[in-house]
């Protein structure tokens, strides 16, 4: 069979509820060609959304993102991959608007960047809204729900080194579960890790919301390999935003600042976005009331109250609660 019709085939029995693992069994052939054949029938769905899109932007009273609009967050995506940052999964017209302004400023806009995605994505409704209706939900987020919101309130006591530190493992973490990692098993090879999100249509060819898992894999795949992964011997990572110069303590420079805990932060967020689309299940986070999100968003809030004092960390880190505006 050709990989045309290999790819047609795979989205058949996808659409039927059949594993990846099962169809995969149905075909013998080689690594390579099932690689091709998932990309195949990934770029089929693709293009099959894309002129669905363009189809409902020509009907009355339908609200949707334009294909055009897509692409050029695809674009702005590429220029903020540059500084490891990206368009929040929370963003709004509105934000995308304002960066596709601050892209053309770069890199001096670089700072005023960091303080907008910073604000949407370390707003405490937002961690809370994360933390309830993704983190503590997802498979292979659930087991680091307490890690994670450790590095939150480190954040918010504007110790950054401390959420830099907790928050930086979880990221792999994470990816090697989603891998099939179990704690018995041999851990993955790095270069699999590293190519996790290039590899995302051989989980699922048809996740929900296509055009958008496209927009979020490319930028993550970008993050991962020109910077969080990028080995330390083809150069420096923006900021120092890189696992290995972490663990290892490779510089003297600063590295576990409050911007590459925005940055961890931002990646953590559009892997949930990810796991969301190719689980297809549906988001705990819409379905949160007031009365589930009050306690901690009250011990959240409490926190950064406790920032008018003079803290420890303020005394001993010279960090200032205005760091966190």
């Amino acid at each position: 069979m050709k990989t045309s019709e290999i790819a047609q085939e795979i989205n058949r029995r996808k659409l039927l509820g059949e594993s990846m693992e099962f169809i995969k069994q149905a075909f013998n052939i080689s690594e390579e060609k099932w690689r091709s054949c998932c990309l195949k029938a990934y770029s089929i769905n693709l293009d099959r959304a894309r002129k669905d899109r363009k189809k409902d932007q020509e009907k009355r009273h339908v609200g949707s993102t334009s294909v055009k609009d897509i692409l050029k967050i695809i674009e702005l995506n590429k220029i903020l991959g540059n500084y490891a940052l990206l368009l929040p999964i929370f963003s709004t017209m509105t934000d995308f608007h304002r960066l596709e302004q601050l892209k053309n400023e770069l890199p001096t806009s670089e700072k005023t960047i960091l303080n907008h995605v910073g604000k949407l994505t370390m707003h405490p409704k937002m961690r809370v809204m994360q933390k309830l209706g993704r983190i503590e939900k997802f498979e292979y987020f659930k087991q680091f729900a307490k890690l994670i919101d450790a590095a939150v309130l480190s954040y918010y006591r504007t110790n950054f080194i401390s959420c830099y530190f907790t928050l930086i493992p979880v990221i792999e973490g994470i990816i090697i579960r989603w891998m099939g990692f179990q704690q018995s098993e041999v851990k993955p090879e790095f270069e699999d890790v590293r190519k996790f999100f290039k590899k995302a249509s051989l989980r699922n060819p048809n996740p929900t919301n296509i055009l958008f898992h496209d927009v979020y894999i490319q930028i993550c795949d970008k993050i991962l390999n020109e910077h969080f992964y990028r080995p330390t011997t083809n150069g420096n990572a923006h900021s120092h935003f890189n696992r290995h110069v972490a663990s290892h303590l490779l510089i003297e420079e600063e590295f576990a600042t409050r911007q590459n805990c925005i940055r961890l932060f931002l990646l953590l967020d559009t892997m949930t976005e990810i796991y969301f689309y190719e689980s297809g299940e549906i988001d705990p986070r819409f379905n949160l009331g007031n009365e589930e999100t009050e306690k901690d968003l009250a011990a959240y809030y409490n926190v950064l109250l406790q920032n008018t004092e003079k803290t420890a960390e303020q005394i001993l880190l010279g960090s200032s609660p205005l760091d966190l505006l």
